[in-house]
């Protein structure tokens, strides 16, 4: 259903461009999680959006990388700049009125603040211990990422930076948390809606779980045939969604051609007119993650990651 998005040379195979196809989807999913923790859904993207924003000139300026893009200090809030609620809700596709209801109920929990400028997620949240534990998992979960690109051999050859001195675990998440935003905002595009597109993306991965390497090119060329099918109750659990908000969306999939009901629960397919978005998703992707790797490889994050033993995933 997902055409495959490797930061591959041209030559490189196909079922390999799949493989990384796999795994950056599977890292998008997990790297949602982390972030979503004991919240909503919504409320865990609108927040990251937010606070992405207001980190923009910090993130930008590598001389501030080394006060505030460790694992402790969190930059100030005279750093951070406010972002309207309209512009949270453009780069989300929510309505302007979801945001803003939202962002008014995380503001009366302490979580963001609503000035004049807009919303800004100030330094009290992005030091609180709940906080710095995801972004410890969201950094461990990109360090296991890079190791599977690795041994699919789609990483930068040499790292430009030497290691950093320690671990550069915000400045990581700044990246981590630019590239998942572009990519959830190419999929909600996709369905028009930010849950939905979750929905197709849990299925797709659940789908092709237990396909192997070699079973890809077959799933991409028919993945409702070859796709293991999937329940609603399998789909609700793994996303922490209850079961009837699941199949609502998942209505919404089968009417637009993007999923098909079958006696064994539901495959994602690709409706014929979706196609030439899908290859453009995929094209985007791939220099999103290029972009991504680039991005650690100057912090020299990957040298860093490169030196260590490999790990089990």
């Amino acid at each position: 259903m997902l055409v495959a998005s490797a930061v591959a040379s041209p030559g490189e195979d196909r079922v390999r461009r799949l493989e990384v196809a796999r795994a950056s989807l599977v890292f998008l999913r997990d790297v949602v999680d982390i972030t979503r923790g004991d919240h909503e859904m919504l409320d865990a993207l609108i927040f990251t959006a937010a606070l992405d924003a207001n980190m923009a000139l910090v993130d930008r300026d590598a001389s501030l990388h080394g006060a505030y893009g460790g694992a402790t200090a969190s930059a100030p809030d005279a750093l951070r700049r406010p972002v309207s609620i309209n512009a949270v809700a453009q780069s989300l596709g929510l309505p302007f009125e979801t945001v803003r209801r939202r962002a008014l109920k995380m503001a009366r929990e302490g979580r963001c603040e609503i000035g004049p400028k807009g919303i800004v997620v100030p330094h009290r949240s992005t030091s609180a211990a709940a906080y710095e534990a995801e972004q410890w998992a969201r950094f461990e979960r990109m360090r296991l990422f890079h190791q599977a690109l690795r041994s699919l051999g789609v990483t930068p050859a040499g790292a430009s930076r030497p290691p950093p001195d320690a671990p550069l675990v915000r400045a990581v998440n700044w990246a981590v948390s630019g590239y998942a935003l572009r990519t959830c905002g190419g999929l909600i595009a996709l369905t028009g809606n930010v849950l939905t597109s979750l929905v197709l993306l849990e299925l797709t991965l659940a789908n092709m779980a237990s396909l192997p390497a070699s079973s890809l090119e077959k799933w991409a060329l028919d993945p409702a045939r070859i796709g293991r099918p999937v329940r609603i109750a399998a789909l609700s659990e793994a996303m922490r969604l209850p079961g009837e908000t699941v199949r609502r969306h998942l209505q919404a999939l089968e009417a637009s051609g993007f999923c098909a009901r079958g006696t064994s629960g539901f495959t994602a397919q690709a409706p014929g007119e979706a196609v030439p978005t899908l290859l453009g998703l995929a094209e985007t992707n791939r220099a999103d993650l290029r972009r991504l790797l680039d991005r650690l490889d100057q912090l020299g994050v990957l040298a860093a990651w490169t030196a260590e033993p490999a790990t089990a995933p």
